[in-house]
């Protein structure tokens, strides 16, 4: 089932007059198979001046601006009296939870509401792209009528979606897989010139169950690569197979906490792991309720385990195999708000064995709105590296390290990236030209 939207409630003194009118209009919104359109007024100096933003797959700006043209959009956050926010996280059907945040700014300020549509798996982009412009129709016709512009709202529902008006738990229905999806694929992938031949096979599978309570998936893959290089007096041949195949499973233990388990086994030419296979419980703590993850959320995640390692080379400290017991503690934060978006992460890992053998990452990126039409992004990761284990004692030769075919001895590595972009002009945004 799909097509629920929460609207929690109106904010203002004329949040009864409203409510009753727009009481009427959700009834039906939350169907697949509703048409909304509002015709009037066409978009013009006094139409509601709207700010967007989406965050998500599914999201069709062009489609928006064509099918909503009674608001005028704009290009900056300053100019608006209306900020919208498309956020979304996978269901366990393999859709979207879509989550529309719209924000009062100017006279509009300390006007919040919030607006949920769930697609289905199946979905096309086309029946996606529409039911969330339907969606959006009623959000932004409330907030007109709130900014003082009159909306013509008409919503039509065929009879094929009654049905759906609302999402159902997992006890309401009786279903034949149990919640259970499924997904694999297989690809081939061939290339060549006069020197060079490459060849790859993948292949990938996939099942998930996700209920309110517990979230489990596995989650598999692998792929075998054979290349020939020409060079002018000999021929280098490089194979390599790498596969690992995951299973998780979580349990919703309270509001703020998960706990689950986690279990891997893996092969990479690279790293010189013939096999390796882990298993690992971990807890987690989120701060603030999962519930409002798709617009912020800070967790806490400890992980502790053994992994076991039978590499395809002799290592540096003389083992063929090898089992070390693992522990990792993980802080993660994530926030989208009107000012922009930033994501940070840290980890640390040891083995239990040696303290020292030990690695730390940390990460993230940041989107930030400076001034009007001024945008900042930054992106960076250093990881501290003590935990190489699996590196052969004979080494690499050249050829292993032109081609990347081994892992070499590192202490650190490090990334940045650092980006502004800056708009002037019309602030509208209004027109759409689909030619070409």
């Amino acid at each position: 089932m799909r097509g629920l939207h929460r609207w929690p409630g109106l904010r203002s003194a004329s949040g009864v007059a409203l409510g009753a009118v727009f009481g009427a209009v959700l009834l039906f919104a939350p169907s697949a198979g509703a048409q909304v359109a509002a015709p009037a007024p066409q978009s013009g100096g006094g139409a509601l001046r709207v700010f967007y933003e989406c965050a998500t797959h599914g999201c069709d700006f062009r489609e928006f601006r064509t099918q909503i043209d009674w608001v005028n959009w704009v290009r900056d956050r300053k100019d608006a009296q209306l900020h919208v926010i498309i956020t979304g996280q996978e269901t366990g059907s393999g859709g979207r939870l879509y989550q529309l945040d719209f924000i009062g700014l100017e006279k509009l300020a300390g006007q919040k509401d919030r607006l949920e549509y769930t697609s289905l798996g199946t979905d096309v982009r086309d029946e996606t792209v529409k039911a969330l412009t339907r969606v959006l129709s009623v959000g932004l016709a409330r907030f007109s009528l709130l900014a003082g512009v009159p909306v013509a709202l008409e919503v039509r529902q065929s009879e094929s979606a009654r049905a759906n008006e609302r999402l159902v738990t997992s006890d309401e229905v009786e279903d034949p897989w149990n919640f259970w999806v499924f997904r694999t694929g297989l690809n081939l992938d061939l290339s060549g010139e006069t020197s060079r031949t490459n060849r790859r096979v993948g292949g990938s599978f996939e099942a998930s169950r996700t209920t309110t309570t517990w979230k489990l998936g596995l989650d598999a893959g692998g792929s075998f690569r054979r290349n020939e290089i020409q060079l002018s007096d000999t021929t280098i041949l490089d194979t390599r197979q790498d596969w690992d195949v995951n299973l998780e499973a979580v349990y919703a233990l309270a509001r703020h906490w998960s706990l689950g388990a986690e279990s891997e086994v893996s092969a990479a030419t690279r790293t010189n792991q013939d096999l390796s296979a882990a298993v690992t419980p971990e807890l987690e703590f989120s701060i603030w309720p999962y519930e409002e993850a798709p617009r912020r959320s800070l967790r806490v995640q400890y992980r502790v385990g053994l992994r076991y390692f039978n590499y395809e080379e002799r290592t540096l400290f003389g083992f063929l195999s090898e089992t070390r017991g693992i522990e990792a503690m993980e802080v993660s934060l994530f926030q989208r708000q009107p000012w922009g978006s930033t994501f940070v992460n840290v980890e640390a890992s040891h083995f239990l064995h040696d303290i020292h053998q030990y690695r730390i990452t940390s990460g993230g990126h940041l989107s930030f709105r400076i001034v009007r039409g001024l945008d900042l992004r930054v992106s960076g990761s250093a990881s501290w590296i003590r935990d190489q284990i699996f590196l052969a004692a004979a080494g690499a030769t050249d050829e292993e390290v032109l081609l990347q075919r081994k892992r070499l001895s590192s202490d650190f590595d490090w990334s940045f990236g650092l980006g502004f972009s800056f708009q002037f002009g019309s602030i509208y945004n209004n027109v759409v030209n689909n030619r070409f």
